[in-house]
This record gives C-alpha cells, sequence and structure tokens, in this order.
C-alpha cells in the first residue's frame, strides 16, 4: 500500500490548516471521515491550548502505512514562528528507549552480555558495594540514584561530554542493592549511552545515527548542542503564576543517552513503528525489551526495557514521556494495532497525555479508558477484580495468541480469587487484590483474566467490542459464557461474584453511553444532566478526573467558587471516590480552608489509603501547581500531606526543596533532617545531606 503522509500547521488564536507538507510523499487528504473528527480535534486541541497557555505543540500518529503530524500555535512566540510538523523539539527521556534498543543491537551482535557489570564496558566507572549489569541499568533497578543536588545537577549551563557527565554522579553510593529498588534515574541511562561508547568505538551520536536514526529514517534528530544551527528548533517556555517567560537556559549535553536528543514528532513516530517493525531488532529481542520487570520481592515496575509498559483500557500498550527545561513529550505505541502516537509541546511541567488519549479517540472511535463508578459499597470489590483481570487479560490476548497458563494453573487461579479476593475479611481481601497483577501475588488476574479472553474469543467474541464495554461486560460475558457450558468446561466464580457482576454490568449498559460534553461546561446544567441520568444506577461513568480538570482550569483563573462548585459536584455524584474527596480537600486547600480541606482528605484516605489522599498523589499534586508557577499552593499541598502522612521521608523531603526555592534555609534544612531522621536510606537520602551542608 502506498505510504500516505498529511502535515500541517495551526496558529495559536486561529487554528488553520496550512498548505499539506510531505517530506517524501505527495501530501494526502485524510479520508472524509477522519477529516471530519480531525477538524473537531483542532477546536478541542485550541480549547486545551488556551485552558493550560500552551505556546506551542506538536502531535501526530502513524498507523500501518498512513501518518499524519499537525503543528499547532507557535514554536517561537517572540517571531511568530508556527509549530509545524517540522519543529524540532527536545525530546527528553523519549531518548531513552533508543538507547535501550542500541544496547539490545549489541547483544544480539554478542558484544554486550546484558549480565554482566556495567565496569565491563565502562571500566572508569567506580566498583560500588554490589554489582550493577546493564540489565538492570535499563530497568532502573540497578540502584543508581537521581538528582541529589538538583540546584545544580539540573541546571548546567556547561557543555559536558561523557566523562564528564558520568563523573557527576559516579562517586554516589548506591541507594538500594540492584534488583530491590526501582528508581528511575537518567543517570543510569547516561552510563547506558558509556557502554554504547565503549563497546562501539564510536561517539553516543554517532553510533545512534549510523544504527537506530539512519536505518529507521529518523531525519531530524540530532543531539541538541546550544551552538550549533539546529533546523526547526523550537523556543521552550515555563508558567511564572499566569505569566508566560522563556525557559531557563540549560544544557542537557549531561544527560546525553538520557535526554540529550531533538527532533520532531515524524521522528518520534518513525522510531515507534520502525522498531517493532522489526527493521533494526529480531522479534525475541522487542520482545524482551517491553517485558515489564520485577523487584527481587515479586513488585512489577511497569517499566521493561527502555519502555513503560501498562494494559491500558484492556489494551496492549507501551510508552514513555519526557519533561526537561523547555519540552514535555510522550510517546505511545500499541503494536498490535501497528498504531504509534506522539505529542511535544514547548511549555514546561505540563501533562501531554491528554493530547495522545484524545487523538486515540479520534483516530479509532474507541475511548481511550472507561473510568467506572460502582454506586454500591457492597460490589466495590467485585468490580475491583472484574477490572484487574479485564486489563491484564484482554491486553496478554491483543498482544499473543499463546496460551498464558495451562488449566491447572488457570483453575488454581480462579480458586484463589474466588477464596481470597473475595473473602469476608475486607482489609485481607484489599491487600490481596493489590498484590494480585504481580508476581509476588501470582499473577492471578493475569491468569485468570488471559484465560477469560481466550474463552471469549474462541466461542466467537471479537475482544475489541470491549473497549466500549470495558470490564464489567467482558467479566459478564464470560459468567455467562462459563454458565453455559457443561460443568467443568470453564472455571467459575463464586455465586455472589457472578450475580453481583451481572447485576453491575445491566447497570453499566444503560449509562455507559453517558459522555462528558466536549464544549464549554456549566456546573448547574451538568448537574442536572448527570443526577437524572445516573439516578438508581449502581455502575455510571465516573467523571472525576474531568471535573478535577474543570475545578484546577478555574482556580488557575481566580474563579474560586466554581471550582469549589466542581469538586462539590465530585462528592455528590460519587460519595464513595477517594478522587472526589480528595478533588474537594485539594480545592478547599487552594481556596484557603484549610480545616475542611484536611477533613476531606482524610475521607479520601479512609477510602482509599494508596489513591488520590497518599503521599505519592500529594507530592505529584505539588509538583504540578509548582510547575504552573502556583508554588505557594504546591507548598500548602505538602504542608497538608506532611499533617496526614507525618512518618514520610519523601514528603518532608520535598517540602524542603520546596522551602528553599523560597529562601527559607532554616525551615529547609530542618524539613531534610526530619526526612533523614524518619528514613536514614530513602532514595533522596543522600542529597538531603549535601543540602543540608550547602544550606549551613
Amino acid at each position: 500500500m502506498q505510504s500516505s503522509k498529511y502535515y500541517a500547521f495551526a496558529g495559536a488564536l486561529a487554528l488553520f490548516c496550512g498548505a499539506a507538507q510531505a517530506a517524501s510523499a505527495p501530501a494526502v487528504v485524510p479520508a472524509p471521515a477522519l477529516a471530519a473528527r480531525l477538524a473537531d480535534f483542532d477546536g478541542w486541541v485550541a480549547r486545551r491550548m488556551g485552558t493550560q497557555r500552551i505556546p506551542g505543540v506538536t502531535i501526530g500518529f502513524s498507523q500501518g502505512e498512513v501518518e499524519w503530524v499537525k503543528g499547532y500555535g507557535y514554536a517561537d512566540l517572540e517571531n511568530r514562528v508556527p509549530a509545524t510538523a517540522r519543529s524540532s523539539y527536545r525530546l527528553a527521556s523519549v531518548t531513552k528507549p533508543m538507547t535501550a534498543v542500541a544496547i539490545l543491537q549489541l547483544v544480539e551482535q554478542g558484544k554486550v552480555d546484558l549480565d554482566a557489570p556495567v565496569q565491563t564496558y565502562v571500566p572508569y566507572f567506580p566498583v560500588k558495594a554490589f554489582p550493577v549489569t546493564v540489565r538492570q541499568l535499563l530497568g532502573h533497578l540497578g540502584g543508581i540514584d537521581a538528582y541529589r543536588d538538583s540546584k545544580a545537577e539540573q541546571h548546567f549551563k556547561e557543555h559536558k561530554d561523557t566523562r564528564q557527565s558520568i563523573a557527576v554522579f559516579e562517586q554516589f553510593d548506591l541507594i538500594a542493592e540492584p534488583g530491590t529498588r526501582f528508581r528511575y534515574t537518567s543517570y543510569g541511562y547516561n552510563l547506558l549511552g558509556a557502554v554504547i561508547e565503549g563497546v562501539s568505538g564510536e561517539s553516543y551520536g554517532g553510533y545512534m545515527r549510523r544504527h537506530v536514526w539512519g536505518p529507521l529514517g529518523m531525519d531530524t534528530i540530532v543531539m541538541d548542542d546550544p551552538d550549533a544551527v539546529i533546523a526547526h528548533r523550537v523556543r521552550g517556555y515555563r508558567l511564572d503564576g499566569q505569566t508566560l517567560k522563556n525557559a531557563e537556559f540549560v544544557d542537557i549535553s549531561s544527560r546525553f543517552s538520557a535526554g540529550g536528543t531533538r527532533a520532531s514528532v515524524p521522528d518520534m513516530l518513525a522510531f515507534g513503528r520502525g522498531v517493532h517493525a522489526g527493521k533494526i531488532l529480531s522479534a525475541a529481542s522487542v520482545a524482551a525489551m517491553v517485558q515489564p520487570m520485577a523487584t527481587r520481592a515479586g513488585r512489577l515496575t511497569d517499566y521493561g526495557m527502555g519502555w513503560e509498559v501498562l494494559p491500558t483500557g484492556g489494551r496492549y500498550a507501551i510508552a514513555h514521556s519526557g519533561q526537561q527545561p523547555e519540552t514535555v513529550t510522550y510517546l505511545y505505541s500499541f503494536p498490535s494495532r501497528k498504531l504509534t502516537l506522539a505529542v511535544a509541546a514547548n511549555l514546561e511541567r505540563i501533562n501531554p497525555e491528554a493530547f495522545v488519549q484524545r487523538l486515540f479517540e479520534v483516530v479509532t472511535g474507541e475511548p481511550w479508558q472507561l473510568h467506572t463508578y460502582i454506586a454500591d459499597a457492597g460490589a466495590q470489590r467485585a468490580y475491583q477484580v472484574a477490572q484487574g483481570m479485564f486489563e491484564e487479560g484482554r491486553a496478554y490476548a491483543e498482544r499473543t495468541d499463546q496460551t498464558y497458563a495451562d488449566a491447572a494453573a488457570t483453575r488454581v487461579a480462579f480458586t484463589q480469587i474466588n477464596g481470597q479476593a473475595l473473602t469476608p475479611d475486607a482489609t485481607a481481601a484489599r491487600a490481596y487484590i493489590e498484590a494480585a497483577r504481580h508476581p509476588a501475588g501470582g499473577r492471578v488476574f493475569l491468569a485468570a483474566g488471559a484465560s477469560m479472553a481466550g474463552a471469549l474469543r474462541r466461542s466467537g467474541v471479537d475482544l475489541n467490542t470491549y473497549s466500549r464495554g470495558g470490564a464489567l461486560a467482558f467479566a459478564r460475558d464470560y459468567i455467562l459464557l462459563s454458565q453455559g457450558t457443561k460443568a467443568g468446561a470453564l472455571p467459575r466464580f463464586a455465586p455472589a461474584f457472578e450475580q453481583a457482576i451481572v447485576t453491575l454490568a445491566a447497570s453499566w449498559d444503560h449509562t455507559v453511553a453517558i459522555a462528558w460534553p466536549m464544549g464549554p461546561v456549566r456546573i448547574p446544567e451538568l448537574d442536572r444532566k448527570l443526577r437524572a441520568a445516573f439516578l438508581g444506577q449502581r455502575a455510571y461513568p465516573d467523571f472525576v478526573s474531568e471535573l478535577q480538570e474543570l475545578a484546577q482550569a478555574s482556580a488557575a483563573r481566580g474563579e474560586t467558587e466554581a471550582a469549589l462548585a466542581a469538586s462539590r459536584l465530585a462528592v455528590e455524584l460519587y460519595p464513595l471516590s477517594d478522587g472526589a474527596h480528595a478533588l474537594q480537600g485539594l480545592t478547599l486547600l487552594r481556596a484557603g480552608k484549610t480545616e475542611p480541606a484536611l477533613a476531606a482528605l482524610r475521607l479520601a484516605l479512609a477510602r482509599d489509603p494508596l489513591g488520590a489522599a497518599s503521599p505519592a498523589a500529594l507530592n505529584l499534586e505539588a509538583y504540578r501547581l509548582k510547575g504552573s508557577g502556583a508554588v505557594a499552593q504546591g507548598m500548602a499541598v505538602l504542608q497538608a500531606a506532611v499533617s496526614l502522612h507525618p512518618q514520610n521521608a519523601n514528603l518532608h523531603d520535598s517540602l524542603a526543596e520546596f522551602y528553599v526555592e523560597q529562601g527559607l534555609r532554616p525551615q529547609a534544612v530542618a524539613a531534610y533532617r526530619q526526612a533523614l531522621q524518619l528514613d536514614p536510606s530513602y532514595p533522596g537520602a543522600e542529597g538531603a545531606k549535601a543540602a543540608i551542608i550547602r544550606l549551613r
């Protein structure tokens, strides 16, 4: 089939479709149905950019032989240079899967042993307390720390070569015995870049051009260099409160093989498409690369070799995000569908995933993820089990038609789920459900879910239909299938579980088509519509994330009452949701209502201790606010988080970082000391010790 490419650009205020631009093929307008959906997508992008104050973004997809890429807004605000398909963005950590591919090429050639210590190929790297292998570095399991002195290490102004880049962290002690703790770190991937250079005898950039980028037709990618003249270079920006400012100049050569590249969105697509087409790696290497690793304790890290690996709406998907000064990026691939999507934007610290999600929905006609609220507290656990089996099982079936487990192992999985996930002991059941997707929990959700998907497929069911029906339809259909076969032919669930799922699925059938409004949202009108639609239903769409975006956007504009109204609606529609109560708490906190805010956050914790009011979630929210210029509000979130989780060392560490940025040195030292007192070996401990010395 002839390759079809459609490249265009759009201005920031009045989005327009420019003359089609194609590097290697005549411009072909998308098919009429898709073109109409893409026209609607233009409007969605404009609204999203306006809400988040994004100067410029380029986004695209490729599926099979078809490729579409479009730029919106400005690559350079000061000179009114439009963002286009050719715009060259910093890729940040999207560089990491490229580095992983290069390592696996060298493994295929017999030049690198994945289980050899890294010093085999980088002899100048100091020997540590435990051996650190190449495989562990690929999966962020090597015990290598991340930034310890962020004020220095993330703000280098001078160019660094490979040896200088490794010297930044080579004296750091390991934070854990390799294999025992996942620690996402660019320094580990810098070591992998040094491995490539040591084995190949070429510079990292030179090797990548000859063996990865060139063979995949990635024509614009370069190592970022502030002195070089780079065609279509994008200018980066940051938000200071509500004011757009130029991004801080940072020379990123110190992150060379972890995040030191610059390229266009078509190059990102070419990489995702080419790797999984087998152009530069064997099928065996690709399979190994996208297998999620696990810690020695049997906990999945959801990261393979250079890729984030996690089922998405029951689909087999791999991805990688990137974020650094000047840029955010996201590369998402659905290998079984031959579909790759990519986005790059020139505003720091925003979440670009929403662009990928919406484009996926435009291209496929499927919802990205079905979020279901269960209004019956007694049935929530049954839904959690169904959701876990659906995500793992359908994704496995999309990836391969091979059986995951034999009949005996499958029946063991069903027996365990019936006996432990559905036990009357709620605390024990919660712990079991949380562990059920991990090797430590026997991966029983995968074993049972893959068996269910296989049985449904053999019965003639198209598994793609569950993109619109979700976990409840998937589990209900299997239950009905198993009930209709002779005894013992298919594993069965406990009768109470079967009844709960069938009842929930019947309710879900009535509400699943209810969609969030595409245009501007008015809370009173939305309130009336959703209350009427959800009345008396046990299962209906969960729009907490959409209400959260609405509340956040209103708060950012200073519309406090509108933000509070959105958070109140979330709690009223979804009273059992930890996310709804956390949203209300955070919105109240931003409005200066500390006591009711803490009360709402405590309710969220009671609903789910690992959910939206967990230490990790609140820490993430604080940094989101900081990235949007709302530093004081971010500090308030951390102070509330420390109040709720006083024993969490990382929260005290984060609070110390905020104090440093505010010039509150004594408070920062006290917070760092508190973190170290709570846990002398927490991941940021060495950085905290160094910070205390500097601040004193």
